[in-house]
């Protein structure tokens, strides 16, 4: 995962625009995080407004199944174009794929499916949930080689699915290995793991010693209300007021930072896969000065890139 952000931004830095996709994915998971929350706050304070809040949050959970799609084909329109030697802009790239709107609809609705099928691997046991498991990344790995070819080659789900078949057979034996790179997905669920831990255990922490200044309405009461037993433990006895609002902002951000994290992910991963289909499938276009690095980068060989000049 390092490897791949430290020379994704390598190549970021010959056409900043690249970062436009990003920052409007960022700024569409903040507005929805945040419209969420603010209607779960309102919900503890028994306000009727938490209801419109918490509607539009939905409503944009639902929607950017296709926004982000939107925005990854743009991303891999600007890598091509930067690719090949341009410096497109992102309202180029969008002008690029604007036909391509039922490719997003089908995009969005099967990342809705494998949305579906990952929520219930998680309630699954055995068999059952290896089995969701591996279809949730069959199709991260296949939704990443058809944005390039969407984006590139203006193709159809039917065509796009039958020019995957035939990258595949044109991958060189150096590169094999960069198949199972959807696995880079999990990184994620490792790096937020401790976050949430310390996070939740800091949470705790000040709605108990800090719970009796806080705003009524995340009050749980006192200790003794929650637990008749509830020994004298230094500081924290029976009659120490615990909280909640500690533990509702810790799990704001923790969602809100696995949710940008998580756009940041998809980014490289849509740079990378759009420069494995441009080597493989229109390597007579790629820019003369990319294509040392390209091949180290597309290897994952971090000797090789070492060796080479950065581009500039």
């Amino acid at each position: 995962m390092g490897f791949l952000a430290r020379h994704t931004f390598t190549i970021v830095g010959r056409n900043r625009a690249l970062l436009g996709p990003l920052i409007v994915m960022w700024i569409y998971a903040a507005a929805m995080i945040v419209l969420f929350f603010t209607g779960l706050f309102l919900a503890f304070y028994e306000s009727g407004n938490s209801t419109w809040f918490l509607i539009a949050g939905a409503l944009m959970f639902i929607y950017k199944f296709f926004f982000y799609n939107r925005a990854e084909l743009t991303l891999s329109r600007l890598t091509y174009g930067t690719a090949i030697g341009g410096s497109p802009t992102r309202g180029e790239a969008r002008r690029e794929i604007a036909d391509l709107k039922p490719q997003i609809r089908t995009l969005g609705l099967l990342d809705m499916a494998a949305a579906w099928v990952a929520s219930r691997k998680n309630k699954e046991g055995g068999l059952m949930a290896l089995l969701l498991g591996g279809i949730v990344e069959v199709w991260d790995l296949v939704n990443h080689f058809l944005l390039p070819a969407f984006a590139i080659d203006r193709l159809g789900l039917q065509d796009g699915i039958a020019k995957l078949k035939r990258l595949k057979d044109h991958v060189p034996e150096a590169l094999v290995g960069v198949f199972g790179i959807d696995i880079m997905g999990g990184v994620i669920g490792t790096l937020m793991a401790p976050v949430y831990l310390l996070g939740a255990l800091a949470g705790i922490a000040c709605g108990l010693f800090l719970g009796g200044h806080m705003p009524g309405a995340f009050s749980a009461g006192t200790l003794s209300e929650i637990s008749r037993d509830m020994p004298q433990l230094g500081p924290i006895g029976p009659d120490t007021v615990f909280n909640w609002l500690p533990v509702f902002v810790i799990v704001f951000l923790g969602v809100l930072l696995h949710a940008l994290m998580a756009r940041a992910v998809t980014a490289i991963k849509v740079v990378y896969f759009t420069l494995f289909y441009t080597r493989i499938m229109h390597a007579e276009d790629l820019a003369p000065d990319m294509r040392a690095d390209l091949e180290a980068y597309l290897d994952l060989d971090e000797g090789e890139m070492a060796d080479s000049p950065a581009p500039v």
